[in-house]
């Protein structure tokens, strides 16, 4: 059954979106909603005519450690409140994933609203935000000696500015979003009040931004960038140039900030939130091209995936010489895992050792230990949300 939806669907879709999370209609939500629907592949299940539950998944691109993956990612799951329960949305996402496995996407990322719910379907927990907060007479007192000039601007005017310097961030290359012209824009409608603040050095190159929203009590960090030392002081003295306007600063960062940079670390408030969850749809091709950092001889693995039975045998690889053979074999594996398991391992949010310690999956631990050394050993890092 196709439950593909076509342009003619906008409407419907944008309505059972409003009820299904109790939004409010406005200009600005109709247009960041129809470019994020026009770029995505849409889904929906009708019942006498009726549109009863919807999602969508959008055709995308992220950086993996120099790897580029296509990646989709899903969104506005949902089912209208009389039709919840009969496993319309499931459905969908079965016939996404199905899609996405036949026209050779090799990942899928969703923010989820059970986790629980999305590990049925093959996703797992990958992706966290540290949430840090801190009163402003807790600031630190900066004394940095500044060069060069601060620009702020709105997002609208100065997003063409920062394309590539985000891209080259390598912090956005352990599975970051590659954003596209339209993304950029797509933040700009859904996100008005995001401001930048751009840091430019004596010779007029862009060295960094910070994406920043002011409320009436908190100045809330959204994104910060730095090339160099000399760009994170002159984006850190900017902020708390600030002080004296705001109670509490805020900033949910990708990656955990070393405490140590505070004069009283107790001072701030950091909470470790869980973001978003990954899933592996092309087994073959994500280890193909996967970027290994170490050769290792011959290791199976035994993968359990239902959902894509493309993914669920016994996989052989090895990497040798700069080459990595990927192949599925008849015999038991080395290791046994299920494809959640084994993309806590690929990205790097944890270790085989560690999932073998607490029963998480099954096998040689000599091999867990040798194909652990053969993994990117950074944690995964991701601003955007879908």
């Amino acid at each position: 059954m196709d439950y593909r939806l076509k342009a003619a669907d906008e409407a419907a879709f944008y309505q059972l979106y409003l009820y299904a999370f109790n939004k409010m209609d406005s200009p600005q939500r109709r247009t960041f909603f129809s470019q994020r629907y026009q770029h995505a592949w849409v889904y929906g299940l009708r019942d006498q005519q009726q549109l009863v539950s919807g999602l969508y998944s959008i055709p995308l691109q992220v950086n993996f450690h120099g790897t580029i993956y296509q990646m989709n990612g899903i969104g506005d799951v949902m089912n209208a409140p009389e039709f919840s329960g009969r496993g319309g949305a499931g459905t969908l996402l079965q016939a996404a994933l199905t899609e996405m496995a036949a026209k050779g996407v090799t990942l899928s990322y969703l923010a989820p609203f059970s986790f629980r719910y999305y590990r049925r379907f093959g996703y797992e927990q990958v992706f966290d935000h540290t949430l840090y907060q801190l009163a402003s007479s807790d600031l630190p007192r900066l004394n940095f000696e500044i060069h060069g000039k601060i620009v702020r601007l709105p997002l609208a005017t100065a997003w063409p500015q920062l394309q590539n310097l985000y891209a080259a961030q390598p912090v956005n290359q352990r599975g970051g979003l590659l954003r596209p012209t339209w993304w950029w824009q797509y933040l700009v409608a859904k996100n008005p009040a995001w401001e930048v603040a751009l840091r430019y050095d004596e010779q007029q190159q862009l060295t960094g931004y910070l994406i920043y929203q002011r409320t009436a009590t908190t100045f809330a960090i959204q994104e910060w960038q730095f090339s160099d030392s000399a760009t994170y002081q002159a984006l850190a003295l900017f902020i708390s140039k600030h002080g004296t306007s705001y109670q509490q600063f805020s900033y949910a960062a990708p990656t955990p900030v070393q405490l140590d940079r505070l004069a009283e670390p107790y001072t701030l408030s950091a909470t470790t939130i869980p973001y978003m969850m990954a899933r592996i749809v092309n087994l073959a091709d994500f280890l193909q091209r996967y970027p290994f950092v170490h050769a290792f001889t011959p290791i199976t693995l035994t993968i359990s995936d239902p959902i894509l039975p493309a993914n669920q045998a016994t996989w052989q690889l090895q990497r040798q010489h700069g080459q990595t053979q990927v192949q599925k074999v008849a015999t038991t594996g080395d290791l046994a895992l299920s494809i959640q398991s084994l993309t806590k391992a690929l990205f790097g949010y944890r270790q085989l050792t560690d999932l073998l310690r607490y029963g998480e999956i099954s096998g040689d631990a000599q091999v867990a230990q040798q194909l652990d050394q053969a993994l990117v050993q950074e944690a995964p890092s991701l601003i955007d949300y879908f």
